[in-house]
Parts: C-alpha cells; sequence; structure tokens
C-alpha cells in the first residue's frame, strides 16, 4: 500500500475527528460513515466527492487515486454507493455526515478486482514519554496536555485513526502504573507491561528528552537527535512518516481478496430471543467480508448460518474475531466452521 498522503491530506485534516480512547476495541464501528466539512448547502457535491475519495482509502489503505478512477471508469458515480447524508452541526461547525452502501461498495470491488480492509482494525498502543525541561517528566495521555508537542502528537494521531479506521490509542497511565514503569524500568519490559492492561497489536515507545537550548534527543522506536529551534515540526514530521509506515505493515495482513469467494459455516450459541437473532444477523452483515448469510438450522438457542464471504478463510477469521458482539469459541478449518457464544 502506497505511504504517500498528498492526494488526500487537505480533506483528512479537514475531517470530523472521531477518536475513541477504548482499552480495546478492534471493530471500527463507523467504517462506512464518513464526515466532512461543509460551509454552505451549495458545496454538498464538492463534499460527496471528498467523502467518496476518503472512503475508498479506508477500504484500500491505498493513498492513490487509481482506485478512485477504475470505479468511475467503470461507470459509476460516487454518489451511487451512497445511502444517505445529512448536515451535522458538532461544536459549532457543519458537517456533510455520509452514509455508505458497504454492499455496493464490496460488490464494485469484486467486480472491479480491487482488495480490501475488513472491519476488524489494529491496535496500537502510544507510550510517549516526555522530558522537555521545563516541566517533571510525564507520559503523554489523551486526558491531559502540558506542552504544544503534546497537542500536535494527539492532533496527528486522530487524523491518521479517522483516515486510516484505525485505533491509535494513549494509555491512561495511573500513578501506580507511573511507579510501576519508573522504579522496574530495568526489571521489565514495557510493552509487555501495557499489553497486560491494554489489549493491542502493537505498542509504540518513544523517549523525548530536552538535552540542552535546542537541543533534543529522541530514542526508541523513532531515534534522532536535533539542535536547532523549530524541534516540534521536526519530529511531527518524522512521527507522521512512521506512524503512516506503521499502520501500512499492519493493514497489509488484513487484505481481503474480494475477487476470490467461497463458503462458510457459523453457529451462534446463547441465541435466547428474536432481538438477538437479529442483532447476531446484523452483526455479521456489517462485516466487510460478508457477499450474502442465510440460516441453514435453528435448535434451541443455537443458530447455524450458511454464509458467502469474499476473500478465503483465512482472512474471514481474522475479521469477525474483532467484532465486540460475539465470542469466538473454535475454528474447524477443516470444515470453515466457526462457533460463536453470542455476549451480552
Amino acid at each position: 500500500m502506497g505511504v504517500s498522503k498528498t492526494l488526500f491530506i487537505n480533506q483528512y485534516i479537514f475531517c470530523l475527528i472521531i477518536f475513541s480512547i477504548t482499552c480495546f476495541g478492534k471493530e471500527f464501528d463507523e467504517l462506512f460513515t464518513i464526515y466532512v466539512p461543509i460551509d454552505n448547502a451549495s458545496k454538498i457535491e464538492k463534499s460527496i466527492n471528498s467523502s467518496f475519495n476518503i472512503m475508498i482509502y479506508r477500504l484500500t489503505g491505498d493513498s492513490s487515486p487509481s482506485n478512485i478512477w477504475k470505479i468511475i471508469n467503470a461507470g459509476n458515480a460516487r454518489k451511487d454507493f451512497i445511502k444517505s447524508y445529512s448536515i451535522k452541526n458538532i461544536n459549532n461547525d457543519s458537517y456533510l455526515q455520509v452514509f455508505f452502501d458497504k454492499d455496493l461498495l464490496i460488490k464494485k470491488f469484486n467486480e472491479l478486482s480491487i482488495p480490501a480492509l475488513g472491519n476488524s482494525r489494529p491496535t496500537v498502543l502510544f507510550l510517549i514519554n516526555i522530558d522537555n525541561g521545563s516541566s517533571k517528566p510525564y507520559t503523554l495521555k489523551e486526558s491531559q496536555s502540558i506542552s504544544d508537542i503534546d497537542r500536535l502528537i494527539k492532533n496527528s494521531l486522530k487524523i491518521f485513526s479517522n483516515s486510516r479506521a484505525i485505533f491509535l490509542e494513549l494509555p491512561e497511565l495511573d500513578l501506580s502504573d507511573i511507579d510501576t514503569l519508573s522504579s522496574y524500568s530495568k526489571l521489565i519490559n514495557s510493552n509487555d507491561f501495557l499489553n497486560s492492561k491494554y489489549e493491542s497489536t502493537k505498542v509504540i515507545e518513544i523517549n523525548i528528552i530536552k538535552v540542552g537550548l535546542d537541543n533534543w534527543q529522541v530514542n526508541g522506536d523513532i531515534t534522532f537527535e536535533y539542535k536547532d529551534n523549530d524541534f516540534n515540526n521536526n519530529f511531527i514530521e518524522r512521527f507522521e512518516k512512521y506512524v503512516v509506515n506503521t499502520i501500512d505493515q499492519l493493514l497489509d495482513k488484513n487484505v481481503i481478496e474480494t475477487s476470490e469467494e467461497t463458503i462458510t459455516n457459523i453457529n451462534i450459541s446463547n441465541i435466547n430471543n428474536y432481538d438477538d437473532y437479529m442483532t447476531s444477523k446484523e452483526t455479521l452483515k456489517k462485516l466487510v467480508s460478508i457477499k450474502n448469510i442465510d440460516i441453514h438450522s435453528f435448535k434451541y438457542n443455537k443458530i447455524a448460518y450458511r454464509v458467502g464471504i469474499y476473500g478465503d478463510f483465512d482472512t474471514f477469521v481474522s475479521e469477525i474475531s474483532g467484532n465486540n458482539f460475539m465470542n469466538t469459541i473454535l475454528i474447524d478449518y477443516a470444515s470453515q466452521t466457526i462457533e460463536l457464544d453470542f455476549a451480552r
């Protein structure tokens, strides 16, 4: 996947930020909903075009316009893939909220052999320790901003979280956590410690230290020294490049080959009423991999589905394992069957 941001960066910077600091959430709930700023009703067409471009980037991970033009050149208008849209006032700013039709989009991806990324998205945890020389050293957290670099880092994470539909999180460490990390830094691995508290795909650790007048050292997953008076902008440029490369590498593992199709079996236990049945079915239908779903059998509190999917069984397992409504009990690769338990 490309790492170039030049085509879309202006759109992303002004996108409404939807950024979750959940301890762990792999399923991106609003994957097919895009928010773009709008000054007045006469610019709806422009905002719709922008929302479509962002939607395709979310689904493909490719920042080049090739897939966009591939879809348009096949005789499709951007509006064809929209369920509905409305203008929302959020914090005194107007945004166009656009709901895209998942089934129509993925069907078109299938026809044009465009790979897609599923709902299950990686969670990246950032442990960023800052010693700016003017305040007590601290670990960056979402609920507090002490210096300008804090706000710049958070803004970058929010932009990438929204535009790429990936969870980029800062740990909310309490005093006990901070004491443990500082007192036993030579005895414990900070990544292992954080993973014991937060379930994440990857932990990124960065230490930012001011060692003199306009003299900075950065070590950890990003390493460099800087001697000048524009450290913040220099750091953010390097940081964003690293984040983009990290996101690309992680999302590469979640690619669904939409040109491929197969049949799988899904058995869900603990279905006690009609609402449970509808919730389970609607949850499955939201997954990018799902093409169609039919009831095979229903007995007591267990329902069996025959499901047509895009991609292979492995990528489907990866996607369905990230859902927030059902627990995975058993995966049988021989029969391509997944046993789930409906969670309340």
